[in-house]
Parts: C-alpha cells; sequence; structure tokens
C-alpha cells in the first residue's frame, strides 16, 4: 500500500480543509500558535490494561514532556470500541480531546447495520502510530505447532472449542471467521472489551486460542505461557522471525495487518491536526518510542494527517474484501 500516493494526499488535503471551513479566515495560524493552553485528553476506546491502552499512556507522557501540558487517558470500553469513538466524534473540534484506535473502526460500515458514527463524516485524521499484526495464540500444551495442526485439531471436537477476540467487528473476530470458514471448523467467538482481558482468559485455560495483537502477544511467548501458531500479514515480523505469517502456511484471507490511529472530531483547525500529527511523529520517531514499538511487535510508523487519510481508504477497501469472502455481518444491537 502506498500511503503516500499524491492522488489519495490530495482528496485527503481537500476534505480535511472542507471539515474546516467554517472557521473564520485569519485564526488557523492563531489557534495552532498557541495550542496547547490546556490539558489534553485521549480517548482510548478499550479497557486499561491492553496494547492501545498502554500505547495511549506512552504517547501522552511523551507528548506531555513535549509540551509542558498534561495529556491525560480516558478509558471508555464497549461495543468493539465504538462507546469511546462515538463519544470523541461528539467532542468539540478543537484538537484538545482526541481519539487513539485500532483500525477496526475503518471498515465498521462493512459489518455493522448501525453505528452511531459515520467514519467519512465525523472524524479528522491525525496519524498513524503503529502497525501491529494480529496472531494466533494457544498455551504451550495445546497438541499443534502450526495452523494445519490446529484446524486439525478443532476439527476432531466441532463446537467444543472458542476462540477470544479482543472485541465484536475487531480484526481479530475477521480473522477468527475467516479461519473457521476457510478451516471448516467450528468454534465459539469469545468477544472480550479489549486485549489484556482476553490474555487472561486464555492464560487461564478459560478459551482454547485467542487472536490478539502482537503486543500483548509477544511478551507472553518470551515468557514461555504462550504460543503463537500464525501471524496475520504477508512477511514475518524482525522481533519474532520464528512466527510464520498464515499465508506461508497455505491459508489465504489473512493478509491485511491493522494499526493504531489517532483521529479527531470532525471540524479540527487543520494547522492543529498538523500539530497533533507533529507530536505524534516526534514522539513515535523518539529512541526510546521507536524501541517500546518494536518490542512490542510492531511496526513504528508516525505519518501526517494525509497519510492517514490515504491509508485508511486503501486499508477500507483490503478488509471489506475480507469481510465479504467471510461473509461477517453484525447486528449492532
Amino acid at each position: 500500500m502506498n500511503i503516500t500516493s499524491p492522488r489519495w494526499t490530495r482528496r485527503a488535503a481537500l476534505a480535511t480543509l472542507a471539515g474546516a471551513a467554517l472557521l473564520p479566515m485569519g485564526s488557523w495560524a492563531e489557534t495552532a500558535q498557541a495550542f496547547p493552553t490546556r490539558p489534553i485528553r485521549i480517548i482510548t476506546p478499550f479497557a486499561p490494561g491492553g496494547t492501545t491502552d498502554v500505547l495511549s499512556r506512552a504517547i501522552g507522557q511523551k507528548m506531555t514532556e513535549l509540551w509542558g501540558q498534561p495529556v491525560i487517558v480516558d478509558n471508555r470500553p464497549g461495543a468493539a470500541g465504538w462507546t469511546g469513538i462515538a463519544a470523541m466524534a461528539r467532542t468539540p473540534a478543537d484538537g484538545y480531546t482526541i481519539g487513539l484506535t485500532i483500525s477496526n473502526i475503518i471498515y465498521a460500515k462493512s459489518l455493522y447495520t448501525e453505528l452511531p458514527f459515520n467514519m467519512e463524516k465525523d472524524f479528522a485524521p491525525v496519524s498513524i502510530i503503529s502497525r501491529s499484526p494480529v496472531v494466533l495464540a494457544v498455551l504451550p500444551d495445546f497438541p499443534a505447532s502450526n495452523v494445519k495442526e490446529f484446524v486439525e485439531a478443532i476439527r476432531k471436537e466441532p463446537g467444543k472449542h472458542s476462540y477470544a477476540s479482543f472485541g465484536q467487528g475487531t480484526t481479530a473476530h475477521i480473522f477468527g471467521e475467516t479461519l473457521k470458514l476457510n478451516g471448516k471448523i467450528d468454534m465459539v467467538h469469545v468477544p472480550y472489551k479489549g486485549a489484556a482481558a482476553a490474555m487472561q482468559d486464555l492464560l487461564g485455560g478459560r478459551i482454547t486460542s485467542a487472536f490478539l495483537d502482537t503486543g500483548t502477544v509477544l511478551p507472553m511467548v518470551q515468557a514461555g505461557r504462550i504460543k503463537v501458531l500464525g501471524m496475520s500479514g504477508v512477511s514475518r515480523l524482525a522481533v519474532a522471525p520464528q512466527i510464520q505469517t498464515f499465508l506461508e502456511q497455505g491459508f489465504t484471507g489473512f493478509e491485511p495487518v491493522g494499526f493504531f490511529q489517532v483521529l479527531a472530531p470532525t471540524g479540527t483547525p487543520p494547522d492543529i491536526l498538523h500539530k497533533l500529527s507533529d507530536a505524534v511523529v516526534r514522539t513515535v520517531n523518539s529512541p526510546e518510542m521507536k524501541k517500546r514499538i518494536l518490542d512490542w511487535g510492531q511496526e513504528p510508523v508516525g505519518s501526517t494527517p494525509e497519510a492517514l487519510a490515504a491509508a485508511i481508504r486503501s486499508d477500507a477497501e483490503m478488509f471489506d474484501r475480507t469481510i465479504k469472502r467471510s461473509n461477517i455481518k453484525i447486528d449492532a444491537n
């Protein structure tokens, strides 16, 4: 995917400018120059302890150091992240409330009959923080060392096994249903309000397997408490080269890789969006933060608002194709 395509960049820039058209002339630069003059709130639509929460707090701490203003994380879990992110969209478009979330929001319209937000109308892009594959994780004593052996083991006991995701309609859920269809297996989906709770139940043996982000899983792999059978994407991670992709193992439909992103309410002035984006880029590219992101099994990015807008369009199309192949539809009620 080319997130710097001139065509998408021009469209994103025009959309951003249109969203701020009602702001009085001459006030953008003045507002951006003073920004921020009070605390900033990052709404994180998942429970504390998961990768989204940890990443939000790390980003917030660095932003506080950059600006000298407190950056506060506000956890609002529920409904696959829709509760918190929809609340963020209804806040004043002044840059003082932003949202940090995963890429499931991008393709939500392909999954749900009703949503409390409109991706195209309610949000202004700020920056991509990092990209993160989703992995299939099991306990070390599960009788499988790869995805094929996992499918064979589950097929022997239809309906007796389960897989966890970090929420209805997330990439984890999509990949779980894709594996059920491709592997012709019967597993129960158990959605959680974030990755931390799913990992806790996996470690406790209350679920058979889990599709989770690499940031949540890799520390447990390194501790010998979890093993990973496959990973989404088209190439292996540099920090975990031993983990094969689903594609390498002959399973298609797992090529997309999700990302963590920062969004603001639509209508936020372009200069404010770029000041927020610049802070994210500087944070992500700091040696300390870059190392932490890599250690979490993610690829550091840090992008402009225009580049995020292009990525949203491209990834929406890619995930939509996967959703249609898997025939997933969710009732928001």
